[in-house]
């Protein structure tokens, strides 16, 4: 969707900001990495615990489920929050491709074969994919998964949101369409653009902080800071934190 005749874009001040009194630390993608993320909410409850007159902001960027090995415990434990905090989990592809093979959209071969589905059935006690050969295997595996899966881990997962903007920031899971307001932005987009996204050189009207592709360290751009260091396979899973105008991997 391109901006409407007139629209004017007006690009985040430089260097931007969050509000006074107040801390985000933004998580990258996280792919079932239950022991990476414990101890980085730990850390988090006890520095918000050291600083009580502040507002403390934690947002999750996306992609908690499949490749890795506790799919299940992530969502539980993000289900809990966080104490002291204000925690926002925003839903990445991983998780919109889960909630489309739910819905009995024809995405559940893609989902295992590419995703790294198997993993994420594997944390809820469902077997390999040997097991659902047959014609319908995939009616058989939605049933079998639904089955297995608490009611209230489905409902977390459609309760994602898919953008939060605080101060001169925007989080999002994959990115945003350029030239479009980030008001108007689409669903689809702002869960699974890539390469669009990723080679604009546009300073949209708030700085820009993903996941959803990988890189070996966090990538710091003018218009973007880029947060998934590949968890599930490096043992990296990044945090960021913004206060004022400063941004430090926490």
């Amino acid at each position: 969707m391109p901006k409407k005749p007139g629209t004017k874009l007006v690009p985040f001040p430089d260097p931007p900001s969050v509000p006074p009194d107040t801390s985000v630390v933004a998580i990258g993608d996280i792919h079932g990495r239950l022991d990476l993320l414990e101890p980085l909410l730990d850390r988090l409850e006890r520095r918000a615990a050291l600083f009580p007159g502040a507002r403390h902001i934690i947002v999750s960027l996306g992609d908690l489920i499949d490749r890795g090995p506790d799919s299940a415990g992530v969502i539980e434990r993000l289900m809990g929050g966080v104490k002291g905090c204000d925690l926002v989990v925003l839903k990445g592809n991983h998780e919109d491709a889960l909630l489309g093979f739910l819905d009995d959209k024809p995405i559940g071969e893609a989902w295992r074969s590419f995703f790294g589905a198997d993993a994420f059935l594997q944390s809820y006690g469902i077997a390999s994919r040997q097991n659902y050969r047959e014609e319908k295997a995939m009616s058989k595996l939605r049933d079998d998964l639904v089955a297995a899966m608490p009611r209230a881990h489905i409902d977390f997962l459609r309760g994602l949101r898919t953008h939060v903007a605080v101060g001169d920031y925007f989080f999002v899971h994959a990115g945003v369409r350029p030239g479009v307001p980030l008001a108007e932005q689409e669903e689809r987009d702002l869960v699974w653009i890539r390469d669009e996204f990723l080679h604009s050189k546009q300073r949209f009207e708030k700085k820009i902080v993903h996941g959803h592709t990988p890189v070996r360290r966090p990538d710091f751009n003018r218009n973007r800071i880029n947060l998934d260091t590949k968890a599930y396979a490096s043992g990296t899973l990044t945090a960021a934190l913004f206060e004022g105008t400063s941004v430090t991997i926490f």
